[in-house]
């Protein structure tokens, strides 16, 4: 067993984002991440994982592909390796979400 609290991890940009929890190279990684207003987390790709959204606090921007939509808090999206996505905190308060990247296996 391995146990983790992301209170006791850093953030990724200093004050801000994503905390990788868990990671096992080329399967998969764990994280959550905090999205003061105003932060985003611009529109990038990856090419070889799918990543699994889930909104625990706050109403962010959720963008794949050119579609954006407004958050609910409970809400998940799940994004296909190769689907350009992004977040936007265009709001007054702080988004907290947890992710999994999962690697797909080369066609």
């Amino acid at each position: 067993m391995e146990k983790v609290n992301d209170k006791e991890l850093e953030f990724k940009n200093k004050v801000s984002g994503s905390k990788y929890l868990f990671m096992e190279e080329n399967k998969y990684s764990f994280g959550t991440a905090y999205l003061r207003p105003g932060d985003e987390i611009k529109e990038h790709l990856h090419a070889d994982e799918a990543e699994l959204f889930y909104f625990i606090t706050g109403a962010p921007v959720f963008g794949c592909d050119g579609r954006e939509t407004r958050v609910s808090e409970g809400d998940a999206f799940r994004v296909k390796a190769g689907e350009k996505h992004l977040i936007k905190n265009d709001t007054n308060a702080v988004v907290h979400l947890n992710f999994i990247k999962l690697k797909q296996a080369a066609a």
